[in-house]
């Protein structure tokens, strides 16, 4: 059978809605798309996987959902039999959303392998989400069930391209988590709040022309992230998937904080434009010191900061 180079016509006109600007999936039409969410434990980047799945799924794809913990079964029912069912359900595509129940390297396997043959043959859009992927990928070659499995990861990113197959891991670091091979290929990255300074060397090239630092990865919130895409960076704060936010517990409100950094005040205030500064007349701000509650010491030394801001623009 003769196969041509995938242009993912189902991905036309559709978008990726993960709290920022929608990503258009257009740009991921001869590529695929091959996602990596990095951050520690609690961030929101198994929420992260499951919006994703949802959203596919409600464009055409069959989203399987690789469960370890066994806690995704409890929001879209209960896992394949086995690789049989899995394939079963693959070809005759009527369930958008799968789970698959695998704890380990050796019991994905037989799933992965199926997943990959269904791919091969049919080419019909199906998206998989690996949720803890370092159970599922090691950074170096190892012998034995993890590094067949490790195998057969990388070879869905490599060869998904041109076979409708979409993939998405999270993994806790950057660097020393996943084999290298996954993010060598991966098109779109979601960082999470980073909670070890020395992780910053791995993750500091993706960044070089943001202005962000280590101090801006640190000071996300649980759900927030940097999205990295073709479209460039832009921090998002992720929409919780239909299936979680039926089970899960009403998250406590936490009070917006002021920057604490120069690097944040500076792009905090380089973010405002010269209009808007030059329409804070001392009328104005006097008006606004009132209603803050300011002290006129407090208001003088504001008015004296937004003068100098005003002079060091060009």
């Amino acid at each position: 059978m003769t196969h041509t180079v995938i242009n993912r016509t189902e991905m036309n006109g559709a978008f990726l809605k993960l709290g920022g600007r929608p990503i258009p999936l257009d740009d991921y039409a001869t590529t695929g798309l091959r996602i990596v969410t990095v951050g520690p434990s609690g961030i929101g980047k198994t929420n992260a996987g499951l919006l994703i799945a949802e959203q596919l799924a409600a464009h055409g794809w069959v989203s399987v959902l690789v469960d370890p913990e066994g806690e995704i079964q409890s929001m879209y029912g209960q896992a394949v039999a086995g690789p049989d069912a899995l394939r079963s359900t693959l070809i005759k595509r009527d369930r958008p959303i799968v789970v698959v129940s695998a704890r380990d390297a050796s019991e994905f396997i037989p799933y992965g392998r199926v997943i990959l043959d269904v791919a091969d043959t049919r080419r019909e859009p199906i998206f998989l989400m690996i949720d803890e992927g370092q159970i599922f990928s090691a950074p170096r070659k190892r012998k034995d069930d993890i590094g067949e499995a490790s195998d057969i990861l990388n070879d869905i990113a490599g060869r998904g391209r041109k076979r409708a197959l979409d993939l998405f891991l999270t993994a806790h670091r950057f660097s020393g988590t996943l084999h290298r091979v996954i993010f060598g290929l991966r098109n779109l990255s979601l960082i999470g709040c980073q909670e070890d300074p020395t992780t910053w060397a791995a993750l500091a090239p993706q960044f070089r022309s943001s202005h962000l630092d280590y101090s801006d990865l640190a000071s996300l919130a649980p759900g927030e992230f940097m999205l990295i895409s073709r479209r460039g960076i832009e921090k998002v704060r992720m929409p919780m998937a239909e299936a979680l936010s039926r089970v899960a517990a009403a998250a406590t409100t936490v009070k917006p904080v002021l920057p604490t950094t120069y690097a944040q005040w500076d792009r905090a205030m380089r973010a405002i434009p010269t209009e808007r500064l030059d329409a804070l007349t001392d009328p104005l701000i006097q008006l606004l010191g009132a209603v803050a509650g300011l002290t006129p010491q407090q208001i003088m030394s504001g008015t004296q900061a937004l003068n100098d801001e005003l002079a060091a623009r060009p």
